[in-house]
């Protein structure tokens, strides 16, 4: 019996294997879906919204044939009444571009665009023109508006995975139209489920069968090599047997168990065509995307990371090459003086000056501005993972508009053990200050006249129980004037005064209604003879800018330091804390 089992459960097999087989080959939809956006006439930029695409399946593969002519337009003549000259140009160059809605429609305001969007009832791609006046078409190329962007010459092809408030752009370089041809094929999650299971349950019940057949096999084998050489039994006596009316359980006869092995099966057929899988299911979800920061949010972190990669990528082509121009597509404001004062100096001399290094590592904290206009600025702090006495750095980065890119404006070194204030989280993003904000204990411009008060005056400042004790003050203070003016008290007389510079502070609010401020202000020292007749002589970074080493009226430095304070909301009984700092020679002239 059980040989004839055996055969039941191989065809059964049989018959799910073939239909697990024919129903994943011939009977499943495909796996992708793919639409060819062919356009005659493009706009300069072509946008297509996650949420359309997503419709479909939230993984696409997006494939451009890069390839445009078209006329653009060079300045010729004079400055004051320049001419537009038309020139006929083509490119074969395609970027694939993809941020978050604001920002891309931030980045195109004004600009004619093609809106692609997918019909939801036919699935089809549909192209829409929306107009603009603005003339003024910006390179897409390189943007920090993109949290990823693809670039190439010809075939330019990415995998894009977009969350819901995201939008793609394409175009060639802004001036000529955008490629002609798109394609974007759909990756299908399809139901395998079915034919998954008759094929796992076929080959289960076929190694049953199996099995079966081979204990038969074995059993018979038995059963032959008992039978040959067995003597005859001895006669047995009578055994005693209830009569059929007793109350013994019912014997269970074959015919019993045959059917209990047919309601087995057909028990376990319907549950294997089910779509409760016996085995775990192995098909592909879709792969998990960390949410695009909230559209109030300046940068994700994910923009974060490429516009401080970019920045240090092109500090390091400047600073090998001492280029100011360079620098200055990256920096600006106090981070740029002093960087451009650092290349002259190393121009004259290797051992003058240092330049500030800021490390390639990890970011503590990551502040952006909550705001949705621009001009948008970040804070964020970064530590140094191969050198863990070296202080950790805070930058600030602003972006004028949304066409152009975000540049470091302030750049300083911690203090030793320094507390940071409590802030938002980079999703939450903190709102930024402008102008003489009286929120505060003081305004930003206060603060840094005040601090500027306390290095030169020490404890006769009328501020000094307003501020805590720093590491700066120590180093350049009061007393280390004094000092300096003592020891070189017969040959110069030395005085000093302290300025804001003219910079806008950017105002970071805390969670405790305070703000973490940053402000640059100048020291100017006058170093003049001590005795008519008498000349000062230079050394150093101050004679390398001086241009000199003597002068008989006298020597002007220049000491710009950039200071990031915490200062306490208004009312508050804390004091003014110095984060950190960072200081450079910026100017030396003779005193006329």
């Amino acid at each position: 019996m059980r040989f004839i089992i055996s055969v039941v459960l191989f065809a059964v097999a049989a018959v799910m294997v073939g239909a697990g087989v024919l129903i994943h080959s011939v009977f499943l939809p495909p796996n992708t879906l793919t639409q060819k956006l062919d356009m005659k006439d493009p706009a300069p930029y072509v946008l297509v919204e996650a949420a359309a695409l997503n419709k479909i399946s939230t993984r696409q593969r997006i494939s451009v044939v890069g390839g445009a002519e078209g006329t653009t337009y060079t300045t010729s003549g004079p400055v004051a009444t320049p001419t537009l000259v038309p020139e006929p140009s083509t490119s074969t160059d395609a970027v694939i571009a993809w941020g978050r809605k604001s920002d891309v429609e931030g980045f195109l305001q004004g600009m004619p665009y093609d809106m692609v969007s997918v019909d939801s009832e036919t699935g089809e791609l549909t192209v829409t023109r929306v107009d603009g006046i603005d003339t003024n078409s910006p390179n897409p190329f390189g943007s920090d508006m993109w949290i990823q962007q693809a670039t190439g010459s010809g075939l330019v092809e990415e995998d894009v995975q977009m969350s819901q408030g995201g939008m793609l752009l394409i175009a060639t370089d802004g001036t000529l139209p955008a490629p002609k041809q798109i394609t974007i094929t759909w990756q299908m999650n399809i139901d395998e489920t079915v034919p998954r299971n008759l094929v796992y349950g076929g080959l289960g019940i076929g190694l049953a069968g199996a099995i079966l057949f081979l204990l038969g096999w074995w059993s018979e084998r038995r059963q032959r090599r008992h039978r040959q050489g067995r003597m005859p039994r001895p006669p047995r006596a009578p055994r005693w047997r209830p009569r059929r009316g007793s109350q013994s359980s019912p014997r269970r006869t074959r015919r019993g168990r045959h059917a209990l092995g047919f309601v087995a099966m057909s028990t376990l057929v319907p549950t294997l065509l089910s779509g409760c899988s016996l085995v775990p299911s192995f098909t592909p979800g879709p792969v998990p995307t960390a949410r695009a920061a909230a559209r109030s949010v300046a940068v994700s972190p994910e923009q974060f990371d490429q516009i401080f990669a970019s920045i240090q990528e092109t500090l390091a082509s400047a600073d090998e090459n001492h280029s100011a121009d360079d620098v200055a597509t990256r920096l600006a404001g106090a981070a740029l003086r002093f960087r451009s004062a650092q290349y002259r100096l190393l121009d004259a001399g290797k051992n003058l000056a240092t330049l500030f290094s800021i490390p390639n590592g990890t970011v503590r904290l990551l502040l952006p501005q909550r705001t949705n206009e621009w001009p948008r600025s970040v804070f964020a702090i970064i530590d140094n993972p191969d050198d863990k006495e070296a202080p950790s750095v805070a930058i600030m980065m602003t972006q004028p508009s949304a066409r152009e890119n975000y540049k470091l404006v302030y750049s300083v070194a911690l203090e030793p053990g320094v507390q940071i204030p409590s802030v938002a989280a980079a999703g939450q993003g903190a709102a930024v200050l402008y102008g003489e904000t009286e929120l505060l204990a003081v305004t930003p411009q206060q603060a840094g006249e005040r601090y500027g008060d306390l290095l030169l005056n020490g404890d006769a400042s009328p501020y000094v129980k307003d501020f805590a004790a720093d590491s700066l003050q120590k180093q350049i203070g009061a007393e280390a004037k004094a000092k300096r003016a003592k020891a070189l008290g017969s040959t110069a007389k030395f005085s000093w005064t302290e300025t804001v510079v003219p910079d806008p502070p950017l105002v970071f609010v805390t969670t405790d209604a305070g703000a973490i401020v940053a402000v640059t202000i100048e020291e100017s020292e006058l170093v003049k003879p001590a005795k008519s007749g008498s000349a000062i002589t230079a050394t150093g970074a101050v004679k390398a800018l001086l241009g000199t080493s003597t002068s008989m009226k006298g020597i002007k430095a220049s000491y710009q330091y950039q200071l990031l304070l915490y200062v306490p909301a208004l009312g508050s009984l804390e004091k003014i804390r110095l984060l950190g700092y960072s200081y450079a020679l910026t100017d030396a002239k003779k005193l006329d």
